[in-house]
């Protein structure tokens, strides 16, 4: 059996006089530099808890983080605040305040009162008296000439002398005074027929026409007169004009008065352009009969109108 020699021992080492730096002593040597307890040792060991140092910055970030997350979900809450009222008071940068609408109330339509018009016969100025000439002034008559009418008498119709169309038309009646007549026209003529239509007795109307200078109708050209014609009882109150009804002639017209013949008064007045009476107010009675159941009433023109 062979001789079993001693296991060889090294010799130590003389202890250096340099000191070891961390990098030469052994792993078991070095503590690990962590805030964090090691991990158990059933645990696996994991390289970057044993070998490396881990940062300690982790705490921090943790705080940052969170604060940019609640400032971005002020700025959306702010910015969805912002779009559904742009007038609110945290708003930096307002948008201009929009001029009030002005509603102004209607007021409501009044009934506005129509006036009526009324026809009134010019006021005339009194009459001027001529004054009397005295004995020494007394003017001595001279004869004059006096015209014989040609003309042939007519028949007196209703009170009152119808002249003949030829015959000329005479001068403005002077009054007490020595003027002339105020109106333009007067009556000329009345007269009753009988209707010529279909209707025959069923009707009664009061028609008429009106003259010229020259004792003939006037015609469009000379002007269209109107005619105010009213009852007594005040059922009637027509307004006619001059040329609507030619079969009496050129200015002729007519007002219906309805289907039966009676006895009843009615009234006549020519108006001219402007509603100024332009001749007196001539009254007529209509009658009864069938023969009669027309009214004609005559105007004649006196002078230049």
């Amino acid at each position: 059996m062979a001789e079993e020699k001693p296991p060889v021992v090294p010799e130590e080492s003389a202890p250096s006089e340099e000191p070891l730096s961390a990098y030469d002593l052994p792993a078991e040597a070095v503590a690990p530099r962590t805030r964090r307890k090691p991990p158990p040792s059933s645990a696996p060991q994991h390289p970057q808890y044993t070998d490396e140092a881990l940062p300690s910055g982790y705490g921090c970030a943790d705080v940052i983080t969170a604060l940019f997350v609640l400032l971005s979900v002020g700025v959306v809450a702010l910015t969805i605040l912002l779009i559904a009222n742009p007038y609110a008071p945290i708003n930096p940068f307002p948008p201009p305040t929009p001029l009030p609408l002005l509603v102004l109330a209607t007021p409501e339509p009044t009934l506005t009162p129509s006036a009526t018009f009324t026809l009134e016969p010019p006021t005339l100025p009194p009459p001027t008296e001529l004054p009397s000439p005295t004995p020494s002034e007394t003017p001595t008559p001279t004869a004059t000439e006096t015209a014989t009418p040609s003309i042939t008498p007519t028949p007196v119709v209703g009170g009152i002398i119808a002249l003949p169309p030829t015959a000329s038309p005479p001068e403005a009646p002077p009054t007490q005074s020595g003027t002339r007549s105020p109106y333009p026209f007067s009556l000329n003529a009345i007269r009753y027929q009988a209707h010529d239509g279909s209707e025959g007795c069923r009707w009664q109307s009061l028609a008429g026409l009106v003259l010229n200078l020259q004792g003939q109708p006037r015609t469009r050209e000379e002007g269209s007169l109107t005619v105010r014609i009213t009852s007594a009882d005040g059922n009637i109150d027509e307004f006619h004009y001059t040329g609507e009804q030619p079969k009496f002639g050129a200015s002729g017209f007519e007002a219906f008065l309805g289907t039966t013949p009676r006895v009843g008064d009615y009234t006549v007045q020519l108006l001219g352009i402007t509603g100024v009476p332009i001749s007196e107010k001539v009254t007529v009675q209509a009658r009864s009969g069938c023969d009669e159941n027309v009214v004609v009433v005559e105007f004649i023109q006196n002078y230049i109108y």
